[in-house]
């Protein structure tokens, strides 16, 4: 009975053979599932499936073709021309959502969760400055010396 002696690498030797026996021929790395062939004809699908108006949401597409969301920003990493589409598609997206929102078309609270969550959109209200003197505030963002001029305190 042969014993698998551990290498340097920490990986077994079968009979104190070198390597894996079970990678021959194998150059190192997964082997790649997506060709860039492939990835350049779903590039050329999903700008077509883009054109229906029922493609709302973009992350359908990848459901729709049988692989997870995420493969979307692996493609893009891959592919000038996937990453040139699926920038057009948020930009779709932005516009389609805007749009159907203000013709009220959408549900408004999907609609602005969407804008809000992928699109930078915020409904809170940005304060910035001095609550106490805000003219004051202006005026040094101005120029950067004149808030003395129209300082509160009572000297």
């Amino acid at each position: 009975m042969t014993t698998a002696k551990k290498g340097k690498t920490g990986l077994p030797k079968k009979g104190g053979q070198p390597g894996n026996q079970n990678a021959v021929g194998n150059n190192g790395g997964a082997p790649e599932i997506y060709s860039s062939e492939w990835i350049a004809n779903e590039a050329k699908v999903f700008r077509e499936w883009l054109q229906r108006p029922d493609a709302l949401f973009f992350t359908t597409f990848a459901t729709d073709r049988g692989y997870c969301i995420q493969r979307l920003t692996e493609f893009a990493d891959k592919s000038i021309e996937f990453s040139e589409v699926l920038k057009y598609a948020k930009d779709t997206q932005h516009n389609r959502l805007v749009n159907c929102g203000l013709k009220n078309e959408t549900n408004s609270q999907i609609t602005k969760f969407v804008l809000a969550n992928h699109h930078g959109y915020s409904d809170r209200q940005q304060v910035s400055g001095d609550a106490k003197n805000p003219i004051g505030f202006l005026l040094t963002k101005a120029d950067g010396e004149s808030q003395e001029l129209v300082s509160n305190d009572d000297d």
